[in-house]
């Protein structure tokens, strides 16, 4: 088997540099791979390897020098002490075998707690997608964290500061030689809570991926309604936080007071880039509004700054707000309706100049109208808008001038970027809520409710490669080296292409 794996090993050894990495393999959202040689029938050619991941998958797998980091639901968590709550894992394998290097698990923050908190209830675990900076690993865990970890586990160094009990953080209060911590554990180099520390109360699940500029990482806080769905029990509470990566210290916070007009949740990821020669941070509320922020000031010690707004976008058509002068109802999980407004899931892409964003709402509440936005990165003006999509918790794609969206209802679109005319559409069968498109090596990959995976031609005309009905449902996937690795509800699977698959077995 050793010499099976020495040439996969080989591929992923060319670059050992540190580098800061998200959303699977780099620092933009944009979900577009400079892969080559990637599978065009998945279906068709047996995984390199499968790592089981429990009963829920929602965060994006990040690929670092190689190894694999990925957030899951604690089911698959398998150490002495440790008894499966529902709760999540942060798990490191190795990226040309997908052997296990090291787990941290999470146990589920709900379990004995009163309303208003209703969040960590699904057992989704881990949503939060890791961002790796060197030797440090960051994600907002399942319970309302913010983890800083170390990049190798029980084996790298602890850093200067307050130790973290791991045990008991694991909640394994069965201290005995077989219970203590090893090599295949993680290790805690600082955590955040945001619930005691900010007062936020978040709503469902912390589904969101850090952001980190320089020394700073940005985090929506996930604050959204109460247990009866009828109120934001901390409305003053902070949407959009600013930390001090190597101590976890809170340096700013937005003063928006989204939680006063939110509809349900902040869920979406913020994302930056440098505009005419300065960095801004752009962030979909949970209002429905797109705000672009400056990165705060150098700062005394202790001083917690509030992030100044540099613009704001409503990403909702004015008659999706009101009708005949009277505010449209929001749809609810029990009140259905293709009306009203919505607020924004997926993550704001900055792509030439431009941010696109689009609105949605959680599958449960039902189809209804959305919205595709295209501002002006610089003075958040509108370029142009479509409401040929429906609702949607997707992240677009932009490449080569095409922009890749799916929405609720189970359409893939097409855009182009720049007019936002819509060059085509292709009905997947089924709903598209736990996916965004992928986009490389020619291709758009795309998953659905029922577990099928489409591979797509990237072409302004449509051209359906393939079609591969999946054991589980899959979200977004990433690609390095000619292998596509695709998580789905219940493992990460790396697909070769036909020259890695060939290069492996011979």
């Amino acid at each position: 088997m050793a010499l099976l794996l020495a040439p996969l090993a080989a591929l992923h050894a060319a670059d050992t540099a540190p580098v800061l990495v998200r959303w699977g393999g780099t620092t933009n959202p944009n979900m577009v791979s400079a892969a080559h040689g990637l599978p065009e029938d998945p279906g068709s050619n047996a995984p390199l390897w499968e790592v089981k991941l429990g009963t829920h998958q929602y965060s994006i797998p990040t690929i670092d020098r190689g190894r694999v980091y990925i957030g899951a639901s604690d089911a698959v968590v398998s150490r002495p002490g440790y008894t499966p709550t529902g709760g999540g894992v942060v798990m490191c394998v190795e990226q040309a075998t997908g052997k296990l290097l090291w787990q941290l698990a999470s146990p589920r923050y709900m379990a004995g707690v009163k309303p208003p908190y209703h969040f960590d209830q699904w057992k989704c675990g881990i949503c939060s997608g890791p961002v790796v900076d060197g030797d440090r690993v960051f994600v907002i865990g399942n319970r309302g964290d913010i983890l800083c970890l170390d990049r190798d586990g029980q084996a790298g160094g602890r850093a200067t500061g307050l130790p973290v009990d791991e045990l008991a953080y694991m909640g394994i209060t069965n201290r005995t030689p077989d219970t203590a911590l090893g090599p295949t554990d993680g290790r805690i180099v600082w955590r955040y809570d945001m619930l005691k520390e900010l007062g936020v109360v978040p709503h469902d699940v912390c589904g969101s991926t850090l952001l980190m500029v320089g020394d700073l990482l940005y985090a929506c806080t996930s604050n959204g309604l109460d247990d009866r769905h009828k109120k934001v029990p901390a409305p003053l509470a902070p949407s959009l936080i600013v930390l001090d990566k190597k101590t976890g210290r809170l340096v700013a916070c937005d003063d928006e007071k989204i939680g006063q007009r939110l509809f349900h949740c902040n869920w979406s990821s913020p994302s930056a880039a440098q505009v005419n020669g300065r960095t801004l941070i752009f962030f979909g509320g949970g209002d429905g509004v797109l705000y672009a922020f400056e990165p705060p000031v150098p700062a005394a010690v202790g001083t917690v700054q509030h992030l100044k707004k540099v613009w704001a976008y409503d990403c909702n058509p004015p008659d999706y707000r009101f009708r005949d002068g009277q505010p449209v109802p929001y749809s609810l999980w029990n009140r259905n309706s293709p009306d009203g407004p919505s607020e924004i899931i997926g993550t704001p892409v900055f792509h030439d100049g431009r941010v696109y964003v689009a609105i949605g709402q959680s599958p449960v509440h039902g189809n209804g109208h959305g919205c595709l936005s295209c501002v002006e990165a610089a003075t958040g003006k509108k370029i142009w808008d479509s409401t040929l999509v429906e609702r949607t918790l997707a992240t677009p794609a932009l490449a080569d001038g095409l922009l890749y969206l799916p929405d609720t209802t189970g359409q893939l679109h097409c855009f182009d970027a720049v007019t936002g005319q819509r060059h085509w559409v292709h009905p997947l069968g089924s709903k598209c809520w736990i996916a965004s498109a992928f986009v490389a090596d020619g291709k758009v990959y795309i998953s659905t409710e029922d577990g099928v995976l489409w591979v797509l031609k990237h072409d302004k005309e449509l051209h359906v490669l393939s079609r591969t009905q999946l054991k589980s449902r899959a979200i977004t996937p990433t690609a390095v080296d000619g292998v596509l690795y695709l998580p789905t509800q219940r493992s990460l699977l790396a697909i070769p292409g036909k020259s890695v698959a060939n290069k492996v077995n011979p």
